[in-house]
This record gives C-alpha cells, structure tokens and sequence, in this order.
C-alpha cells in the first residue's frame, strides 16, 4: 500500500527480474499484461481492504460471540449469525474501496498493463499526449457509471447498522483456534509476510545495483541522482500530504458525529455527497479539477492548493465511514449522560466521543497520509515542476527504465510514511496495540 508493487514486481519478475532471469534463467517470461496487472492489483488492494476489516472487528463487542458460545453454538455458526453480520457494513466498505481504486488505478496500469489498455491510461493519453481535454473527460467519465453502481450497492448493503458499544465494561478474552486453523492460518501469514519482505527488500536492494539484470555492482549514485531530481518534488510531497491529512482528518470526524448524532434536513444529501467522493474515479477528479480551477476566479491549477483540495475530498469519505462506523457501535445513552449533568455538544463531544473514536480518528490520518504520500491516479493530472509528487517522479523514472533512482525515491516515501506511522502510534500510546472495548 505504501509503495506501488508494480516496480517491484518489474524486479523480481520482470524480463530482468531477480527470481525470472538471475535465479531462473527464464529469459522469455513476460510479466506485462493482464495477468501481471491482476497479481499487481491484488497485492496493492489487500492492505486497503484489511484496514477497513480490522478497525470494524475490533469494534464487535467478543461478549456477543461469547454468549452464542455458551448457548451451544460452534463455531462456523457463530461466524455466520454473528460475527459476519456485525461486520456486514465493514465488508461493503471494504469491496467499494477496493472495487473503485482498482477500476480507476493508473499507476500500476501504466507501468505493468502493457498492451492490455484501460480507461484510466487511455484518458491520460488524451489530456496529456493528444492535448484533448475533453475526449480524456468523457472517457474518464465511462468510468463513473460502474464505480457509482458499486456505490449504492454498498450504501443498500450497510443500511442497517447495530450498536456493540454501550457503556458497560468488556471481559471477554480472545478464542482459541482450532490447531489446525493455526496451522493454516501460520503458513497463509507466512506467506504473506515472506511476498511483502521481498517486495521492501527488492526496492531496498535496488537502490544500490549499479545496473538491474547486468552489472550487480553496488554504487551510491542512484541516491546522489534521486536526490538531484527528487528534493523538490521531497519536500512539496511531505507538505501537501501533511495538510490534506489533518483537514481530511478533522473535518471527517466532525461530519460522522453530525451524521449520526444530529437530525435536520438535508442529512440523506449531506451523506450522500460527503461518501460520493471515493466512487468518483480519481482518473475523472483530475480532470474534473483541471476545468474547474483553471480559470478565475478560481485560479489554482499549478498550485499546491489544487492538489491539496484534490487530497481531501478524495480521502475524506474514508474518514467519515470509519467515524459513521464507529459511532454506530457506541450508544447514545453515554452522551446523553453527559448532557445530562450540563455538558454542552461541544465538551461532550471533545471529552466523551472523541476518546471513544480515537483509534478511528487516527486510523483516517494514517490512511489519509498514506493515500496522499502514494496518490497518483488524479495527481498525475495535478503536478507540475514547482509542486511536483514523488509518485509521478517514480513514475517518470520507472517508465524511462531508470529502475535504480525509482528505487531510491520508492525507498525515502516508504521512510517517510513509517515515520509518521511511529508518530501516529505514540499519539496513541496503547490503543495501537489494543484498542479499549465499551461492551454490551
């Protein structure tokens, strides 16, 4: 999720690649295609689809499962009746989020689709190679009618919402598994664990290979190249990223507890529109924002400013479904005390609901930084030399076959994104490890 795997990919597999022709000797494998974009889009998409899956599951109060457990039920039945249900509108956002990227993805297409042409690739040709904006908008625009079909799917799928959290305090401990599922599971997370190492590993290995598939040589000159091409592209990328995240972040969490708390009319709109903006493709966001402020007097294009609103509204939804979601579980009846005893929406909200949501709260920074540190679907329309994005760089660089400078600057995003990943989890403090449960 951090970096695109195409790249690596390209070297491990790719004509050159580290596994296909040095340990192989395969010298006719070709990794372009449809099927190196499928295996490309499967390991890009499964973090996106985790995080959502593993915020809603730490949210489902385990004293529920436990009484089903204690009523005589196994546990297949158990999945079935309960913990699947609870997680049914985790699920929906989940599929959404990755249905939508994938369909509008451009990087991995551009650099791995090879022949295999999508609508993502062929409206870029258009605005920037045949200087036809409005071809590359309608083309853009075939997008939208999928991506706004798997929308209102998913929105039909998590109407209903249960509450799991409501004051009282959680005792139960986790289940143990079935040995044999342990077995399974050790082996599937081994190897997963062993294709992400070698993914991190390859790029990091990269860096340093004076010419990928020819000369093994080790050198330094790709990162004093990287560095010449890539400091201000560096600096505009942290600063963009670092300002969309914390407006995306707070106003998302201003907007779920209006949502879901708050009655007045217009609410089915407002929600509409605010979780419209990941089902509409990036591809046509882009576009979208090179008609829309590229005349006054909404004069942005060329500016930071163009690409950091481009960052929140495209990452904003995220934070409001997961704020709706975890607001859902929580009962009213908590700030309904709180009022009570004279606490006004504010205090209730800074003192009660935020604590109650703050792994949500920064589980939408972290994902919103990560998105914008490695957005290039509607940034690649965006960027220019003065603010430019370190993933159109990589791009550009990966595109000429320059493998070793693509590396080096693939290698400073994944630093800078684990470095606010350490920030993020010692705001935390112990809720990154285990979040504090309100049980039933």
């Amino acid at each position: 999720m951090i970096t695109s795997p195409a790249l690596s990919v390209i070297l491990l597999l790719g004509k050159n690649g580290l596994i296909t022709k040095t340990l192989l000797g395969i010298t006719n494998f070709d990794i372009y295609g449809f099927k190196g974009l499928v295996l490309v889009q499967a390991l890009s998409m499964f973090p996106i689809a985790y995080l959502v899956l593993d915020g809603v599951l730490k949210g489902i109060n385990p004293e529920l499962e436990d009484s089903a457990f204690n009523l005589g039920a196994n546990r297949r039945l158990v999945f079935r009746t309960v913990t699947l249900p609870l997680s049914r509108q985790g699920i929906a956002s989940a599929w959404l989020l990755v249905f939508v990227t994938s369909l509008a993805d451009f990087g991995n297409p551009v650099i791995i689709g090879g022949n295999f042409d999508v609508l993502s690739v062929q409206a870029y040709l258009q605005v920037t190679g045949m200087f036809n904006t409005p071809r590359g908008a309608a083309i853009a625009f075939v997008l939208l009618v999928p991506a706004l079909i798997a929308f209102f799917l998913q929105r039909n799928l998590s109407k209903k919402s249960l509450v799991t959290v409501t004051g009282k305090p959680s005792t139960s401990g986790l289940m143990k598994a079935h040995p044999l599922t342990k077995y399974a599971l050790a082996i599937l997370m081994s190897l997963i664990s062993l294709i992400t190492i070698a993914f991190y590993g390859v790029i990091i290995y990269g860096c340093f290979v004076k010419l990928w598939g020819y000369n093994w040589s080790l050198t330094l000159e790709h990162f004093i190249y990287a560095w010449d091409v890539g400091k201000l592209s560096i600096g505009a990328t942290v600063i963009m990223a670092g300002l969309a995240t914390v407006i995306a972040g707070i106003l998302a969490m201003i907007i779920a507890f209006i949502l879901v708390r708050k009655e007045f009319p217009g609410k089915k709109i407002m929600n509409f529109v605010t979780l419209l903006g990941y089902a509409i493709p990036g591809t046509l966001v882009g576009i979208g924002y090179i008609l829309a402020f590229n005349t006054p007097p909404f004069l942005l294009t060329g500016t930071m400013w163009i690409i950091v609103f481009c960052f929140v509204f495209r990452e904003i939804p995220v934070g409001i479904e997961s704020g709706v979601a975890t607001l859902s579980q929580i009962d009213p009846s908590i700030e309904e005390a709180s009022r009570n005893l004279g606490a006004s929406t504010r205090y209730t909200f800074t003192h009660v609901i935020l604590p109650l949501i703050k792994p949500a709260f920064f589980a939408s920074l972290a994902y919103s930084f990560v998105r914008s540190m490695t957005a290039v679907s509607a940034v690649i329309f965006l960027v220019t030399a003065r603010w430019n994005h370190l993933t159109s760089l990589v791009l550009a660089q990966t595109e000429i076959m320059r493998l070793g400078p693509a590396s080096v600057l693939s290698l400073i995003t994944i630093i800078i994104v684990f470095a606010v990943f350490a920030l993020i989890r010692l705001c935390l403090g112990q809720t990154s490890y285990t979040a504090p449960r309100i049980g039933g």
